[in-house]
């Protein structure tokens, strides 16, 4: 004998499906940042934050992107870090482009920053980022990545 299905069948799986989805978007949007541009920062970077005596370092993975599409700023006690990268594919039967971007807004606003002796360089898709600390406050400065 074949039980009888009710309308209450699969509620328990899709308040289950549903739940999971809800967390899953929340959980990613824990320390967004605003960038002023309607872009959000979701964790689309993989970083490593290390805090020490002389400053911070800081290392983004940040696999497939070129150097000269990486844009690193410091501004009022926030690292901001934004990449973008666009492949163009030709064939004989279509045309496709990629294009792959990711933001991170990093708020370093528990000591004063050296901000012009903020170095960072780029080696095997790692941005590593040396962010002295100093006693005064210096503003806003855009920083160079060898």
């Amino acid at each position: 004998m074949t039980p009888r299905r009710t309308p209450f069948d699969g509620m328990e799986s899709m308040m289950s499906r549903m739940f999971h989805t809800v967390w899953r978007d929340l959980e990613s949007g824990v320390g967004m940042g605003y960038d002023g541009e309607g872009r959000m920062g979701r964790g689309d970077i993989h970083l490593t934050i290390e805090a020490g005596d002389d400053g911070y370092v800081v290392l983004a993975d940040l696999p497939g992107f070129e150097r000269d599409g990486i844009d690193l700023r410091f501004e009022n006690g926030a690292l901001t870090i934004e990449a973008e990268h666009t492949v163009d594919e030709d064939d004989e039967t279509m045309s496709h482009t990629r294009s792959r971007s990711a933001f991170e807004r990093v708020h370093l606003l528990t000591r004063d920053i050296a901000v012009a002796e903020i170095e960072a360089s780029y080696h095997n898709g790692v941005l590593e980022i040396h962010v002295p600390v100093t006693d005064a406050d210096e503003g806003a400065h855009r920083i160079d990545i060898d």
